[in-house]
């Protein structure tokens, strides 16, 4: 797409929530330069701190799989990050709860590595309420269109 003129490579981004979420902080990590802006909603950060009967699934247990662990976590790859980054989280999230979030800002902060958050307070796992949606939309939106 890029060689053919389709796509514009200073201008590719990538959002996501949940799984989608890590993939988009984890491109942005691990491929600054395919990806410069990246929407992350409520990622997971660290698979140690996931639903196991999802995570042990795919990765075995942290004992049988620790390199596995090791590697997937987004913190090890924040120093790499050169791109723009919107994290989105609702502060209740009952299924990737907000420490993952909370995890990646500190290894953004020890990497000096610059990030800006969307936080709603009263929302689950995905904004539910008709005017966090819009106004989560018109961020995300104004994000994009500023960054790219």
């Amino acid at each position: 797409m890029i060689d053919k003129g389709i796509v514009d490579s200073k201008r590719i981004g990538i959002m996501g929530w949940s799984y989608g979420g890590y993939m988009s902080a984890m491109c942005l990590a691990k491929r600054p330069d395919i990806f410069k802006v990246a929407v992350a909603g409520a990622m997971v950060s660290s698979w140690d701190g996931y639903d196991t009967c999802y995570t042990e699934r795919y990765m075995g247990t942290p004992k049988s799989n620790p390199i596995g662990y090791v590697n997937s976590d987004v913190m090890p790859y924040t120093s790499k990050i050169d791109g723009s980054l919107l994290l989105v989280h609702g502060l209740i999230d009952e299924n990737v709860h907000f420490r993952h979030t909370a995890r990646f800002i500190n290894s953004l902060i020890k990497a000096r590595k610059y990030y800006e958050l969307l936080l709603f307070p009263d929302e689950r796992h995905v904004p539910r309420g008709i005017d966090d949606k819009v106004y989560m939309e018109e961020r995300i939106t104004s994000f994009i269109e500023r960054c790219l």
